[in-house]
């Protein structure tokens, strides 16, 4: 039995364009200027979304609306800890992808093969 290994195939023009850029380049950190501005993106547009929410509000909600509880609780917090704010509206939107995700495939499908086997 001989222990012949193939060849290996020749990497991609792209694959050895990141070879050569991660030994030029070994785990270079992101700079703190751009790392500031995703920070500060992310703060505003979790700002703005809330500020839309809360213009979308129901205008006459009782006190005990349970959507006018939640924006009121999103204002409250946005005032109190922006960062958490944030990290709790990238929860909230991570959740509501899944959710949609999974709607979307317990949903029937188009397959005609499909259809005649429920029949």
């Amino acid at each position: 039995m001989s222990d012949v290994r193939p060849e290996p195939r020749p990497r991609s023009p792209l694959a050895e364009l990141n070879h050569h850029i991660a030994q030029v380049a070994p785990a270079r950190s992101e700079l703190k200027s751009v790392q500031a501005f995703r920070e500060s993106w992310a703060r505003f547009a979790t700002e703005d979304q809330v500020t839309e929410a809360v213009q979308r509000g129901p205008e006459n909600a009782g006190p005990l609306n349970s959507h006018m509880l939640v924006l009121r609780t999103l204002g409250l917090l946005r005032e109190l800890s922006p960062d958490y704010l944030r990290r709790f509206v990238a929860h909230a939107d991570a959740l509501l992808w899944l959710d949609q995700a999974g709607s979307r495939l317990k949903q029937p499908s188009g397959n005609p093969r499909a259809a005649r086997r429920k029949r």
